[in-house]
């Protein structure tokens, strides 16, 4: 029987023993086998081909997956909880007293307004009803002489003599209507009206309307307009407020108007031609007059 050689029984011990403890560690590399050195034999014979063993392989090298990274998310802004607010301490409100039985005032009496009057225009306004025949309150001459129904004549002493009133109906020398009142200042320098008192309530506003006319003259005509508010008749009493005409020309119909406040029952419209000098023309034509009440 053939006999093993030493080398031969060395390498069958490792690899018994590898085969008996199993691979390796994973992480440890396996040494690298000893190439077995060949001893002669002793007695000449030549040794057998020793067919080297095949390298043992490596174990595989176990690859751990790390375990992945737990994300957290990012933080968000979470507010803070409201402080929460101290309910109010309730607090004994005392009950409102009882009503009380306060009697109404009693009702005072106001009085009503005064009732506007209507307007006054037309008629005797506005010198159509009729005229009246009469005479110079100065005793002077003058034929023809009238004055308009519900009005009054004044007059005063001219140079050389006063002026006379009479009836126009020449329709260029009337303004509404079929008549006009009219009064003569021809060589004559004078001064002359017509005038009429009216009831009225105090307190009231009233607007005061009239139209005149005067013809040509080397001395112009001055018209004025006189309210008293006294209710009195007298055309040169200090209580005639007196205001010049709105529209000054001549040879045409010009318009004038004021507004006053009545203080009494009672005032007086006056109606007032000045000639200054005593020049040819000037008659003087008044027509188509009114009262409007406004109220208080």
């Amino acid at each position: 029987m053939r006999k093993r050689s030493p080398v031969s029984s060395i390498l069958a011990v490792v690899v018994l023993t590898v085969i008996a403890c199993g691979y390796l560690p994973l992480a440890r590399q396996a040494p690298p086998t000893p190439t077995p050195t060949k001893t002669p034999r002793a007695n000449g014979t030549p040794d057998p081909t020793d067919t080297p063993v095949p390298p043992t392989p490596p174990p595989p090298t176990a690859t751990f997956a790390a375990p992945p990274t737990p994300t957290s998310p990012p933080p968000t802004d979470t507010p803070a909880p409201a402080t929460p607010t101290a309910e109010p301490v309730p607090t004994d409100t005392p009950a409102p007293p009882p009503p009380t039985d306060t009697p109404p005032p009693p009702p005072t009496d106001t009085p009503a307004p005064a009732p506007t009057m209507p307007l006054l225009e037309g008629e005797s306004w506005d010198m159509e009803e009729s005229f009246v025949p009469g005479h110079s309150p100065l005793g002077e001459d003058c034929g023809g002489w009238a004055v308009a129904t519900g009005w009054s004549a004044f007059v005063t002493p001219g140079n050389p003599a006063s002026s006379c009133l009479n009836e126009n109906k020449n329709p260029t020398n009337v303004h509404r209507g079929q008549r006009s009142q009219e009064l003569t200042f021809d060589f004559t320098a004078t001064t002359a009206g017509i005038y009429r008192t009216v009831s009225v309530t105090p307190g009231h506003r009233y607007a005061i309307s009239a139209w005149g006319k005067h013809i040509r003259s080397a001395s112009p005509v001055e018209l004025t307009l006189g309210i008293d508010l006294s209710g009195g008749q007298d055309h040169q009493a200090a209580s005639v407020q007196w205001f010049p005409w709105n529209e000054p020309a001549e040879d045409a119909w010009v318009h004038t108007e004021e507004t006053i406040t009545a203080t009494g029952p009672s005032m007086t419209i006056f109606l007032r031609a000045h000639h200054p000098q005593p020049a040819q023309g000037g008659a003087t034509l008044f027509d188509d007059v009114s009262v409007r009440d406004l109220g208080p």
